[in-house]
């Protein structure tokens, strides 16, 4: 017998969607503030890259977007077309990239080789966004989930034979001793803004101003400045680490209950203490070490728009945890004794093998079930 009042009739069972995907926070509607997010930052980058970063975002997202069609048509329900999740990945792979000094900075005959400047830069950051959508996108869709970070991974293993000439920042400079040669400070030992062990050597925060600012200027801009505020070389998202927390913060309020947020407080409250120890052991400047592992080029975007990949990424709340906290020790580790820069990509990638073991975490098992 039918209520009055209502559309169910008596002992009729009605089946609901679920909350997510008819509340007023859809995947899509996720992907478009991400979207707008990240598109925000692009448009910071071009202080520091003009144009040539401008470009480089427009080549990634259309090459993501015409290869998610592509496929997504001949894979229909295994791999549909998402365009708007295809922009976002684009935009990752473009603000993931590394552009060094701006051409027009420097003459011709002192820009060093290793600097990527047009077109080149556009060449690598379409095979990097077509190789992570093919394979790590569409292609690990196939195995019934996601593995590793696709637009990490893809950069890795496009940029993996040029390693010690476009992903080490010591390529930007000749060996010190050298014409133009500062030398690269090792980050295991004391950093700061004394010469390294009177051997001759430049100071860390000479060499930071040296290889992130903007070498137009006789006279470089604070180490502190260039760091958080503006660099001239290094990651395109990481050009301003302060523009991008204001907007990754923003983005998080907007979208708080379905941001994995506890990975990226987590991570961020990791590397400084890891810095601390790390001070601890080699001695030098603590506040220097602290703000040199937070934001480097991709320490700090990556903790804000690559860490917190929901299909990549433990599911429980302690997974989560414990997945900012690995993250934030191997970047430290890979930095200090691998002397990798970009050390936290390469902790991303790992940690993300790690993630099936995680969401076993505080998950218990069904009653009654080995």
């Amino acid at each position: 017998m039918k209520k009055e009042g209502s559309n169910k009739r008596e002992g009729e069972l009605v089946v609901e969607p679920a909350p997510h995907v008819t509340g007023p926070m859809s995947k899509n509607r996720l992907m478009q503030y991400t979207f707008v997010a990240l598109l925000i930052l692009v448009g910071v980058s071009y202080f520091s890259w003009g144009l040539t970063s401008l470009i480089t975002a427009v080549v990634a997202v259309l090459v993501a977007v015409a290869l998610d069609a592509v496929i997504g048509t001949g894979m229909k329900r295994r791999g549909p077309i998402n365009t708007m999740s295809a922009a976002v990945f684009g935009l990752i792979v473009a603000l993931s990239y590394s552009l060094g000094v701006p051409a027009m900075a420097l003459p011709t005959d002192v820009l060093p080789k290793e600097v990527l400047v047009a077109p080149q830069a556009y060449v690598y950051a379409a095979v990097i966004s077509a190789l992570g959508m093919i394979v790590f996108k569409k292609g690990q869709g196939l195995l019934g989930r996601k593995y590793v970070n696709p637009a990490a991974t893809a950069k890795l293993v496009v940029l993996l034979p040029f390693v010690t000439t476009l992903l080490l920042a010591k390529a930007h400079f000749a060996p010190f001793g050298e014409a133009g040669g500062l030398g690269l400070p090792l980050l295991a030992g004391p950093i700061g803004f004394g010469v390294i062990n009177n051997n001759g050597a430049a100071s860390f925060a000479l060499y930071l101003q040296s290889c992130f600012g903007n070498p137009a200027l006789a006279v470089p801009p604070d180490v502190y400045w260039i760091m958080i505020v503006q660099k001239f070389h290094g990651w395109v998202g990481g050009a301003s680490s302060l523009a991008v927390i204001i907007v990754g913060i923003g983005l998080f309020i907007a979208a708080r209950n379905y941001i994995k947020w506890r990975i990226t407080l987590s991570y961020l409250v990791t590397v400084p203490l890891m810095a601390l120890l790390m001070t601890a052991i080699y001695g030098g400047d603590a506040l220097l070490r602290i703000v040199f592992e937070l934001f480097i080029g991709s320490s700090i975007f990556l903790a804000f728009f690559m860490a917190t990949d929901p299909a990549t990424t433990p599911l429980t709340f302690t997974g989560q945890i414990l997945f900012g906290v690995g993250l934030g020790v191997l970047t430290v580790l890979i930095q200090t004794f691998m002397n990798f820069f970009g050390g936290s990509i390469l902790a991303l990638v790992i940690m993300n093998l790690t993630v099936p073991l995680l969401d076993r975490v505080r998950i218990h098992k069904p009653f009654g079930r080995r």
